[in-house]
């Protein structure tokens, strides 16, 4: 802040002194740009979300600036938001309508009162709200291929899922208990084999996929386990036995 003194004097020797105060300000911070940990969905950090509408923290605004905006770059578009500044001085964003999935780089703006202006290093977020199961198999179905039945107590799965899948879990029990398919050499494939026997009967598998962005889905397969067969019987009709019954001699 400075004061600057302007005197004045005329052809008569008289003088006037004014003043003024003027302020020199030539910095300003660098603001910064973080995903709300809430929104993070998936790994923190990762800024990988399954939320549609996520909302940025902004750090590091000077207490002058006067107009704080975030520049989104969305493919070939581009949209400007302002920020707002809550009671307690923190800066934030959110869209103003949902996003697709997709990736975003979010750019802050700042200008203060002395027209000084500062960009953010940008932040690149992935929306991802789909996840689905493709396919769910049992492998060792030995009966009509496609039935879904099998004479073996130890029933095998293959689920198929995207790539960005991370967890696939089982259950045959209503998910009461749930086990942990196994990812193949193959991505988005997932295997499991039951460890111990199964009894005969109908069933229910509930297979649970997990992805990165933390979105989850639930798909069924219902299949039967039969491991027994009864042993057939055979005999001479008794009308056409015509010698002593059961001795299995006719004319």
């Amino acid at each position: 802040k400075h004061t600057l003194t302007v005197e004045a004097t005329d052809k008569a020797g008289n003088k006037t002194t004014q003043q003024l105060d003027f302020i020199i300000d030539t910095l300003l911070s660098e603001p910064t740009i973080v995903l709300d940990s809430t929104d993070d969905s998936g790994t923190k950090g990762d800024n990988l979300t399954n939320v549609n509408k996520p909302t940025f923290l902004l750090g590091n605004i000077d207490a002058d600036a006067r107009y704080v905006t975030v520049e989104v770059q969305h493919g070939g578009t581009k949209e400007v938001l302002t920020a707002t500044k809550d009671a307690t001085g923190n800066w934030s964003v959110t869209p103003t309508g949902t996003w697709a999935d997709g990736d975003y780089t979010l750019t802050v703006r700042v200008e203060d009162e002395a027209g000084n202006e500062k960009h953010s290093a940008s932040l690149t977020v992935t929306v991802d709200t789909q996840i689905t199961i493709d396919v769910i198999e049992l492998v060792n179905d030995n009966g009509i291929p496609g039935d879904n039945m099998t004479n073996d107590a130890h029933p095998q799965f293959r689920v198929t899922v995207p790539g960005d899948v991370n967890e696939v879990s089982l259950s045959i029990d209503g998910g009461v208990t749930w086990v942990k398919a196994t990812q193949s050499a193959t991505p988005g494939v997932w295997n499991y084999t039951w460890p111990g026997t199964v009894p005969d009967g109908d069933y229910t598998l509930n297979v649970k996929a997990t992805d990165n962005a933390g979105n989850t889905v639930t798909e069924t397969l219902h299949f039967t386990i039969d491991t027994t067969l009864s042993v057939p019987v055979i005999v001479l009709n008794s009308a056409d036995d015509t010698g002593v019954q059961g001795d299995n001699m006719t004319n």
